[in-house]
């Protein structure tokens, strides 16, 4: 248990930061300082490691020589909540900083190129402080931190391959180490005796699962670039421990005590699939265009969250339940999402480059499902950056804009009532620098 804590850290020191974020930040499609500037389009480059292994590993073969990345993305998030008993409650969710990095080179003279890197694939961590409403038999725990954080960061392997010098390939191995934190009110949506009950809950867990991805590239002409991208969907089944206290319920049912309660804690996450096509245009010597369409697979992966709690303590709910055992599933039945990326960059001089983008995508969390926890509402965002070379040495600098997306629910799918009449209000900005050398 303490390696899977002390790897569970390492994760959250990658990835600390708030939720509620686009495609683009919630779940990872590109990782590169450049195409963070250029609204999340991903550009073959002869010193891009990290853009390629993270977006369309035949990008591989575009690399000139060794090249190391090094970035690191300081992300800052805003948000409210309103519903029956709060009004604009603030998202605290404090600012959080990522770094990740590759590295990648051509084997000698053959038609191969290799790499390796590390890099966030999802990152969602909700931190809100708000009244808990009154649900089932009036149950309320009062003023309550509610904190969610899914984690998931890729380690990955990949290698591409030439045919000649218009088409690659490219293919990567993955893992992903995953952590899931819940520190909230928690209200069961399946558990036959239970549903519709709600008590506190603390829950940690842990795990790794695995996925690929498969890439190629295409030039038809020296100015013309075009890609196509898959990687597989990832599941991933966590343990760990659950913690709580079921006091406001046992007392307006007039249970008697203790309340406190512990379990062993199983999760099943499942990341989804997602395909990428983009296009990169050279109009000239100093004007680039580049556009990228991106569908996540949302509706084959968010569709129910599975929390299996085993071994309980208290003797009350075992009774209850009939068993030490609890299986419930959180409703999430999220949409398929489809991104719409554009991106311009203009070299001002020989050694430096201005860039702007924009994205647009539909938010694939249904009203029904919608809680300040599973916010990720985002549909635009804004981005410019600039860039700076000299000799083998390239410093990247982006800057991201998400501005405030606001999602109603009027009656919500989930037991009880609490989230019924309820507004959810997120944005987001983030700032990023790059490094990358070439040996």
């Amino acid at each position: 248990m303490n390696s899977r804590r002390n790897l569970s850290l390492l994760v959250i020191v990658f990835a600390l930061f708030a939720v509620s974020a686009s495609a683009q930040d919630f779940y990872w499609n590109s990782a590169s300082t450049r195409s963070l500037a250029l609204g999340g389009v991903y550009v073959p480059s002869s010193s891009d490691a990290i853009g390629a292994l993270t977006t369309n590993p035949a990008g591989l073969t575009y690399l000139s020589s060794p090249t190391l990345d090094l970035s690191m993305s300081a992300v800052f998030a805003r948000g409210s909540f309103s519903n029956s008993v709060n009004i604009n409650a603030p998202m605290t969710t404090s600012p959080g900083v990522i770094p990740y990095g590759a590295f990648g080179m051509p084997v000698a003279k053959s038609h191969f190129s290799i790499g390796v890197g590390f890099a966030p694939d999802l990152v969602s961590v909700s931190d809100w402080h708000y009244v808990d409403a009154p649900g089932f038999a009036g149950v309320t725990y009062g003023m309550q931190e509610n904190k969610s954080a899914i984690l998931a960061g890729r380690a990955m392997v990949g290698v591409s391959y030439a045919f000649n010098h218009r088409l690659s390939v490219g293919v990567t191995g993955g893992a992903d180490y995953n952590s899931n934190t819940l520190h909230a009110p928690y209200i069961f949506q399946s558990q036959p005796t239970l549903a519709g009950a709600k008590t506190l809950l603390d829950l940690h867990t842990y795990g790794t699962g695995w996925n690929m991805s498969v890439g190629a590239m295409f030039e038809p002409t020296k100015r013309l670039d075009l890609g196509v991208a898959w990687k597989s969907h990832t599941v991933i089944v966590t343990n760990g421990l659950a913690s709580g206290d079921a006091s406001a319920l046992f007392t307006a049912l007039g249970a008697g005590t203790p309340s406190t309660f512990t379990y062993n804690a199983s999760v099943k996450n499942i990341l989804p699939q997602s395909v990428n096509a983009n296009v990169t245009w050279l109009l000239n010597p100093r004007w680039l265009l580049a556009f990228q369409m991106d569908w996540v697979n949302w509706s084959n992966a968010f569709v129910k969250l599975p929390v299996t709690l085993t071994n309980g303590t208290n003797s009350t709910i075992n009774s209850v339940a009939g068993s030490a055992t609890l299986v419930d599933g959180v409703p999430l039945n999220w949409k398929d999402q489809y991104s719409f990326h554009g991106g311009v960059e203009r070299l001002l001089t020989e050694s430096t480059s201005l860039r702007f983008g924009y994205a647009h995508g539909n938010s694939p969390v249904p009203n029904g499902t919608l809680t300040p926890l599973t916010a990720a509402i985002m549909t635009n965002q804004l981005s410019t950056g600039f860039a700076y070379h000299r000799g083998r040495s390239r410093i990247d600098v982006a800057y991201a804009f998400d501005p405030i997306a606001q999602q109603q629910v009027q009656t919500s799918n989930l037991l009880f009532t609490e989230y019924n009449n309820s507004t959810d209000r997120v944005g987001l900005q983030s700032l990023t620098l790059g490094y990358s050398l070439q040996f």
